[in-house]
Formats: C-alpha cells, structure tokens, sequence
C-alpha cells in the first residue's frame, strides 16, 4: 500500500543497495525472502515529534541520544524519528549528528535546533527577554544548525515564556531562508486561550513565509471556549491561511510533562484533569499517583520528574483531531532508564503506531487504512523534506514496515518496564534494506 499514489495490489517489492529496486507481479530472485503473503506492505512510519532520551545518571552537559525511543520506535514500525522538539535539543547540532551517527541506532534519527536550549547556550533564563543582539545571534546560531544538519527550528513556548515574539519571527525568517520547517509546543493549552495561542503560530508562519508544523495540536488546542469549539475555529483558521501548516498528535489522552516546568506555574484551574490525575512516570517515586503534598515536594526537588496526566484531552476531541488532512501521526515520546536499567516511559514511546491504527483505524473507523498509513508515512515525510521516504516506487529509500492490519495491536501501558511493550501485529521493519526488526 503505497499513500502516494494510491497503489494498493499483490506484488513483489526488490531491495539493493538501500533502496527499492523492483516492484513485479512477477517472482523475483534474491538472496534473503520475506514471505509477506496476508500482510500489508507500507512505507516505514516517520514519527515527527520525539524527544531525545534523559537516562538518569548521565553526566550533565553531555549529548542526549533517543538510543531507548529508537529501539521501541523500530518495534512499532517506525524507521525515522525527530527529535529537538519542543524547543530542547543538543548543541551544537553538527557534533551531535556526527556523534549520532557513532551511535549505530537501528532506524534513521534527524533533529530541530530548539530555540530554548539556542537561548540556554546565552545564558538566558527561561522567564527572561532575549535582548535584540541576542536575538541576531541566535539567528545565526539557527542558521549555522540548519547548515549543520538540523531540519529546522522548534520552539517551546510554554515551557519558556520569556520567548517573544520578536525572537521567534527572527528563528523563523531563519527557517524560511533555509527552505525547511519550524516546529511548536504553542504557549497556553487551556481550552480559553486555545484560539489566542494558535493565531500567534499561524502568524509567525504568514509573516515570514515559514513552514510550520503544531505540536501535539490536541493536547494545546482541546474543549470549548465561549465562543464556541476550539478545534472547529482553529482548524478552520489554519485551513483557510494560506499559509504551509501540518500537524501532529499522539492517541492518548493523557499529557506528559515535567512537574517543574512552567506548565504548572498557574496550578489546575484550567485543566481537565487535577494533581490526584499526576501518574509519577520517572524518578525514584515512579508507579505512584501524585498527592498534593507529593506534587509540592517534587515541583521544588532539585531533580526532574516526569508526570503522566491522566484524563486531560477529551477522546472526541482526538478523533476529531485524526480526521483532519493536515495533522499526521506524532508520539511526542520520551523514555529514560534508572541506574538498574528499569524502563520509566508514557507508553506512547512504545504503542502509538499501533494504538492509532488499532484504535482510530481498525476499531473507530475515523479513517481508511490508505488516509492512517497516509498520516504515518507521506504526511510527515514531506513535511522533514524527506523526498525519499514515505512512499513506495522504485528508487526510493528502503524503509519498510510489514503487518497486520487486522491484528495490530499496542500492549505498552503506564508502569515500570511495561511502558516499552512492543505491539503485536508487526512481522518485519526493514531500514535502509536491513531487516532492524522481526519478533
């Protein structure tokens, strides 16, 4: 099944050299066989939004490599990741893919230049102004990243507030004279200022002429404001922008973040879900639900935790979400691993591949199986500029996933270990011609 064209037939698909070489109805000779028969071929999955890996224990100032989200990535069908999201990245980017590539990660690994860690490379505080020098030169340092290697920009606009939008037009006109994309975790997600944080990304993106790319669009944008469904009014405001806006979403409900970011600076007035709802995901409390005095205790700890928040995206608001043509498939995954090796993750870095085609494809019926591959696969592969990935003709990259459509299923779940599960329903990932997965 190819999204690109529409090609869906019985054939035989060749591999050399890294690259799809035949497609025939004929037989093919080759030295090593997959037998695909019942199974759906489809381009590999190309997940747009994850987040290096935090293992406990690595010494500070060191690269963050996704060496635990790229194995449970390849589990679940995934053969290129994202990482830099969310304006957090390593730097300089052109030492880090060098040193990424060292790395040997079974699955193909790009990144974003974040605006964040770009202002934390200055000495500027999370909450502070970035002067117009700093500004310049952190234009520059952008531009240098996106010379270097990184496929664009990201912002984190909530979790550094002290971003203005003087700043992110500068990063922005850096994207655009680059040809590539800037991502955002917009500023505000409760449900009364859903609308007033979606315009100010659209109008980054039609002042300077940038591609964008929303983060996690229902997580930011979720509810009903008073004046009426934010989803509605914010989809219908990107539609008709004129501007290049894509978008992805994980498929789940529950958020994770960390307990000390600026997200709970204002408490839970505003969210659907309160501190009872704080699932402790990394840490040595990990598996424990939050009490109010535990969420103190840890928001002023010297140490990071990372929380699952239960309950905060209505699942209406999700399949509303998956149906719309611009937003494709983004697991925003995260996972680190404590000084015994003990796997701490939301289970999306593990199950969102095949939660999303289980749940909103096969069972939900919110899409065809062509438009959920589509949003795996093209949609996000034409957004990083990868004109080799994400399709199925001869000369492509050889980035494949085959499974089972009717069988395909997440098992990760919220716990210790449990969270790295792979799916069933996958019998093969293959990545550059190498079979990187096969259970």
């Amino acid at each position: 099944m190819d999204p690109e064209s529409g090609m869906e037939e019985v054939l035989n698909l060749g591999v050399k050299a890294g690259s799809i070489a035949a497609l025939s109805r004929e037989a093919l000779k080759a030295a090593e066989e997959i037998d695909g028969r019942g199974l759906v071929l489809s381009p590999g999955f190309i997940d747009p939004h994850i987040h290096e890996e935090s293992a406990e224990g690595e010494k500070a100032g060191e690269f963050r490599f996704p060496r635990q989200v790229a194995a449970c990535a390849a589990a679940t069908g995934n053969t290129t990741i994202l990482g830099g999201n969310c304006g957090e990245s390593n730097y300089p980017a052109g030492k880090y893919l060098s040193r990424l590539e060292k790395e040997a990660l079974p699955i193909n690994c790009f990144t974003l230049a974040g605006c964040t860690t770009l202002r934390r490379t200055l000495g500027i505080g999370d909450y502070d102004a970035a002067s117009s020098s700093q500004i310049l030169r952190m234009k520059d340092m952008a531009l240098e990243s996106m010379d270097e290697g990184a496929l664009g920009v990201s912002f984190g606009l909530q979790y550094c507030p002290g971003t203005g939008f003087a700043e992110v037009l500068a990063l922005c006109e850096a994207v655009r004279e680059r040809g590539r994309f800037f991502a955002v975790h917009m500023r505000y997600d409760t449900p009364s200022r859903a609308v007033e944080t979606v315009e100010e990304a659209i109008s980054a993106s039609r002042i300077t002429g940038a591609a964008l790319q929303i983060s996690h669009y229902a997580a930011n944008v979720y509810g009903v404001s008073s004046g009426g469904n934010n989803l509605e009014i914010t989809s219908r405001f990107i539609e008709n922008s004129g501007a290049d806006i894509c978008a992805d979403m994980y498929p789940y409900d529950t958020w994770a973040t960390y307990i000390r970011s600026a997200v709970f600076d204002k408490g839970f007035e505003d969210f659907n879900f309160g501190v009872r709802d704080l699932e402790i995901i990394s840490g040595p409390l990990a598996g424990q639900y939050c009490t109010p005095e535990i969420f103190a205790e840890l928001r002023h700890a010297s140490a990071e935790t990372t929380v699952a928040c239960h309950n905060a995206i209505p699942m209406k608001d999700l399949e509303t979400v998956y149906r719309l043509p611009f937003v494709c498939l983004g697991s925003d995954a995260i996972m680190s691993i404590d000084a015994g090796g003990v796997k701490k993750s939301h289970p999306r870095a593990a199950g969102s591949p095949a939660r999303f085609l289980r749940e909103f494809v096969r069972e939900k019926r919110c899409l065809s199986l062509m438009e959920g591959l589509r949003k795996l696969t093209l949609l996000p592969a034409n957004r990083l500029g990868l004109g080799k990935k994400g399709r199925i003709r001869e000369g492509s990259d050889a980035d494949l996933c085959l499974f089972d459509p009717e069988t395909i299923t997440d098992r990760a779940g919220y716990g210790l270990e449990t969270c790295a599960l792979p799916p069933v329903g996958i019998k093969a990932v293959i990545c550059g011609g190498r079979v990187v997965y096969s259970p």
